[in-house]
């Protein structure tokens, strides 16, 4: 699992709570501006969360789909979402869970997805949505962001190493529902 530590500071006692405007200045590089996702966005936000599943080999139902949008924009619902949008159209998106933590006062952010449109790829697209995501982090006062990936997606690994200086030294289990 990657991790990005986050100094001490900020968020105080209200640091999950989280509000969908004003929240974040937009980032803007090369042309490429990484902001909040609006209403109009969810028939390219849904076109990047298809091919991301695809790319994991899953596809949701489409009722679970409109389900997390509406997530997504819902400033009572935990689980929230950038988009880089370049020249009008949605190129990327990154998903993230900020969550209390047993281990540290403050919280802890899990970025749960991330995906950039393959015609984008190697702008730093990727990078941005990630340090998109730092920033809110700092702004937020949440102590880590960690995420994983699958162990073969290379090209997301190199972007990954760079960014945190490799992999932490935790070993992920899963347990389905149903499994003992």
């Amino acid at each position: 699992m990657h991790r990005i530590r986050q100094d001490p500071g900020g968020g105080g006692p209200n640091g999950l709570r989280r509000l969908k405007r004003d929240r974040h200045r937009d980032l803007e590089v090369a042309k490429i501006s990484v902001r909040d996702p609006v209403d109009t966005d969810f028939t390219e936000w849904k076109a990047l969360w298809e091919q991301y599943l695809i790319f994991y080999e899953t596809v949701p139902s489409e009722p679970h789909t409109v389900s997390l949008w509406k997530r997504l924009l819902d400033a009572d619902d935990p689980v929230e979402c950038l988009v880089a949008e370049a020249e009008g159209r949605l190129v990327g998106m990154v998903q993230y869970l900020p969550h209390a933590d047993t281990w540290d006062e403050r919280p802890i952010c899990y970025l749960s997805d991330l995906y950039v449109h393959p015609s984008s790829r190697g702008e730093g697209i990727g990078a941005l949505l990630i340090r998109s995501v730092e920033q809110r982090s700092r702004d937020q006062g949440w102590s880590s962001i960690y995420w994983q990936t699958a162990e073969d997606n290379e090209p997301a690994r190199v972007l990954y190493d760079k960014i945190t200086g490799g992999v932490s030294r935790f070993i992920i289990y899963e347990l389905g529902s149903g499994q003992s």
